[in-house]
């Protein structure tokens, strides 16, 4: 854990350098579930009047793996799943090879926490053999307060906030793909959220 808090402060110190370059990227990954079911907020209301939640009894909903970067908050990608399916080591190599994918002739880092779908064979094994490309960069242990991410999330959900249980899941996809799409037009709200010296310290 030493060396992860080491590697966190050496990248915190060479912040500066890395964002006048072009070719690394960080990102700041993480996953979370939500579902169709309207969720409950703080609100207000008249006296003897309290606000009325819709409930269509349905614990369907979706997982959703993503990841921000945080070095020039230039944007944010979202891998959404049904509810049945869980996110494993094969969803995560296949969202890091997506990372991969849309930095050409970059090095791109990611910082998550210590999930065991982030640390099993299969994703060392993946990361190993792709460290010319990818390197990762594990927070300390219980420690969601230094991951960016979480702030996308909370972000995310204060969005899909609405009084009205959704219909169905792909109401609900809709919803987070239309929020995520407004997001990465607004890089100026994305920098304000995810930007690296606030989490890396």
């Amino acid at each position: 854990m030493k060396k992860n808090k080491n590697a966190l402060k050496k990248m915190s110190e060479t912040l500066p350098t890395l964002e006048s370059t072009d070719d690394v990227v960080v990102y700041a990954l993480d996953e979370t579930s939500v579902s169709v079911e309207s969720n409950n907020r703080l609100s207000w209301s008249p006296l003897g009047h309290p606000h009325v939640l819709q409930k269509n009894a349905s614990h369907d909903g979706v997982n959703i793996i993503g990841a921000t970067e945080i070095l020039k908050g230039s944007h944010a990608v979202v891998d959404v799943y049904n509810s049945e399916k869980t996110i494993t080591s094969v969803e995560t190599i296949y969202f890091l090879k997506y990372l991969i994918s849309i930095n050409p002739d970059k090095m791109v880092y990611v910082i998550w926490d210590n999930a065991k779908f982030h640390t099993s064979k299969a994703v060392r094994e993946f990361l190993q053999f792709k460290d010319e490309e990818i390197s990762v960069i594990y927070l300390p242990r219980y420690s969601p307060y230094m991951n960016p991410q979480e702030n996308i999330w909370n972000w995310l959900k204060s969005n899909l906030y609405k009084p009205a249980a959704r219909k169905s899941i792909d109401e609900l996809i809709s919803d987070i793909s239309d929020i995520f799409s407004e997001l990465n037009s607004n890089q100026g709200r994305i920098y304000s959220l995810s930007y690296a010296s606030k989490f890396l310290v």
